[in-house]
């Protein structure tokens, strides 16, 4: 059941995606704004119990530390029917209207749970602000779902009023019954200063224009009227839109709840650094449950409808195979505020839930801390996206923080596809429906016609400074999916970076190709991890964008020690640090540790490193296996005729 809020004063209602029904006129405004009814004041009104804001914080604070799902409002449940509860009249047309107004004092959001709905052809059931500020919900027949429940959108109000018209004759097909009453304590109409961290990246920033696509697969959903996560479409090897809404299995939206589900898309900051400022008119409510695994933390929903047209809700593409990322972005709503995007530049690790040691039972990815923004409660079930924007899991829990560098870990897309073995407890038949095996599936857009761009990841490459580079290019196919020829450009944003063409077509159910490399200039660059990108224009739609990241690593031909991961270590999960170094190219290297006298604890051995990232692992043991003491030691790297040095912390 999709619906986008207007205001009072408009004319027009549009609701419903698929099938849109629009409610013209007078339709779409509350009887008292249209008919002669009695005052607003004199319709019965029932009124909810005050909340004790001081329980709801210790017990949020226990939530928190249970890793529970984010919680915003406290329901009042009730049973309150149009033959028990309101006021009823009769119209000069000949329609019956009904009337109920709804008041909790003190909240910042109302929301509303009819475990029995349905309408017959005619009638029309509006929820709104006794204010007559905000905006009107307005539902219909075409809401009639087989759960045969409704629920509703928050209101930022402390009165809502719930309206009933339908022909007198049909008045008694109705079944009307609220058993929940949401009141909202914090998130939705929250001070600026409960916003989430600092650290935060919001995804209108520069940092996320790579990423808009992925962006627009991720909402902000609350489900039971009293709980909130976060979840993103997904994409199946039909491509042909079914609207699988995929979550963390600890948000437990299971048993009766998926018909309470809302789903708010493109709650997003207007501007970089805002924080705030989003709007909440985009959204959708109802689902079904169609799969769930607890062992890697995974829940698949079917949404009741198809996202407005309007909403630019896309699918997430997926890889299901067991490489682990290079590196990873996750799209999120913390504190299930508005949208936000992290980075994670490191590869990432196999492990068991909240355990460090690789590879454990194999069930999660763990993120070891966030180079830019993190993650907060309410990012429960958010999208971990690898480096060829692609799935590979989803957020069960962590330490993450502004402030901190703990680790993160998420369900295993690997894990979640095979799940328990069955239709209702894995990805795979319900992903892969045409049973063809893939392993990856790239992100769509179900509403630009014209080409798709394959591969989906960005080019990436290395090398010692002033060259070569390896792989020295990487070409994108561009295929035509309409029914027209479309014209396209192709232009990068740096000058290290060429691309050729730089425009064509793409003919009726054919290809073209684009082939990214390196400039001359790219010789004079200097030694680090430079960013640039690709982009790929539908000058046909005027609009579309394609993104690629472009990604080179220069290194300089020596040895070079890049961090100790964790620093200090030995204490807790924490029982092993990674000592991480580079190399211009490939060498034999020798490491040992030594205590601050000097003397050699142990001997790590040697290796043949690789041209990039490298790194050894140690224990914090010496010789024959023995635990050392407590104190700090000095790691020595040898390789190519120079020696590194960086120092080490072991706690107990």
């Amino acid at each position: 059941m999709n619906f986008r809020s207007s205001t009072l004063g408009l004319a027009v209602l549009l609701l419903a995606a698929v099938t849109p029904h629009v409610l013209l006129g007078a339709d779409a405004l509350p009887a008292a704004s249209r008919l002669p009814v009695i005052p607003l004041a004199q319709v019965e009104s029932y009124r909810a119990p005050g909340l004790d804001l001081a329980a709801l914080a210790r017990e949020d604070l226990d939530r928190l530390q249970q890793g529970l799902p984010y919680r915003f409002a406290e329901t009042q449940e009730v049973s309150l029917t149009p033959d028990a509860a309101g006021n009823w009249e009769e119209l000069p047309s000949g329609r019956s209207l009904w009337r109920l107004r709804i008041h909790s004092p003190d909240v910042l959001s109302l929301n509303l749970g009819f475990t029995r709905f349905w309408m017959p052809h005619g009638a029309r059931l509006l929820v709104y602000a006794a204010s007559g500020e905000g905006s009107v919900q307005a539902y219909d027949e075409s809401d009639n779902a087989d759960h045969g429940e409704l629920w509703t959108p928050v209101l930022i109000t402390e009165e809502v009023v719930v309206e009933l018209e339908v022909d007198a004759a049909l008045r008694w097909q109705v079944e009307l019954e609220l058993t929940s009453i949401g009141r909202g304590y914090r998130f939705f109409g929250e001070d600026p200063a409960d916003k989430s961290g600092s650290c935060n990246i919001d995804v209108i920033c520069s940092d996320g224009d790579d990423w808009r696509d992925e962006i627009g697969t991720v909402a902000v959903y609350y489900f039971g009227g009293r709980f909130i996560c976060t979840g993103f479409m997904i994409n199946n090897t039909a491509e042909d839109g079914t609207p699988y809404f995929m979550t963390a299995y600890h948000c437990n939206v299971r048993g009766s709840i998926p018909p309470s589900v809302i789903v708010y898309w493109n709650y997003e900051s207007p501007s970089c650094g805002q924080q705030g400022g989003g709007s909440l008119d985009d959204n959708q409510t109802g689902s079904t449950l169609v799969a769930e695994y607890a062992t890697s933390d995974v829940t698949l929903l079917e949404l009741d409808d198809l996202p407005d047209p309007a909403f630019n809700v896309k699918y997430a593409g997926w890889d299901r195979s067991t490489r682990v990322p290079a590196n990873a972005v996750c799209i999120h709503h913390p504190s299930t505020d508005e949208k936000s995007i992290s980075f994670e530049n490191d590869p990432l690790s196999v492990t068991t839930y909240r355990e460090s040691a690789s590879p454990g039972d194999g069930t999660h990815l763990q993120v070891l801390d966030w180079d830019l923004g993190t993650t907060e409660g309410g990012s429960s079930g958010s999208p971990l996206f690898d480096q060829n924007h692609h799935v590979v899991g989803q957020l069960h829990g962590g330490g993450a923080a502004c402030g901190n560098n703990l680790p993160d870990w998420y369900g295993r897309f690997h894990i979640s596809w095979a799940g328990g073995g069955t239709s209702d407890s894995r990805l795979s038949d319900w992903l892969d429906p045409l049973g063809t095996g893939a392993e990856t599936l790239e992100t769509i857009d179900p509403l630009i016609s014209g080409f798709r761009v394959t591969p989906s990841e960005g080019f990436e490459s290395s090398g010692v400074q002033g060259g070569p580079f390896e792989p020295a290019e990487m070409v994108y196919t561009l295929t035509n999916t309409g029914d027209t020829v479309v014209g396209f450009t192709a232009s990068v944003t740096d000058s290290w970076v060429s691309v050729a063409p730089g425009s064509g077509s793409v003919p009726i159910g054919g290809t073209a190709e684009v082939t990214v490399g390196f400039s001359p200039s790219v010789e004079n660059i200097s030694v680090g991890r430079h960013q640039g990108g690709l982009n790929i224009v539908n000058t046909e739609l005027g609009a579309g964008t394609t993104a690629r990241p472009v990604t080179l690593n220069v290194f300089a031909n020596i040895p070079s020690i890049t961090g100790v991961v964790p620093n200090p270590f030995g204490s807790g999960a924490y029982t092993i640090t990674e000592i991480r170094y580079t190399l211009g190219g490939v060498a034999t290297v020798r490491a040992r540790i030594h205590n601050i006298r000097g003397g050699m604890v142990k001997d790590l051995g040697s290796m043949a490193g690789v041209a990039g990232e490298n790194r050894f692992i140690w224990d914090g043991t010496g010789p024959g296996g023995a635990r050392m003491a407590a104190g700090a030691y000095v790691f020595i790297l040898e390789a190519l005729g120079r020696e590194e040095k960086t120092s080490i912390m072991l706690i107990h």
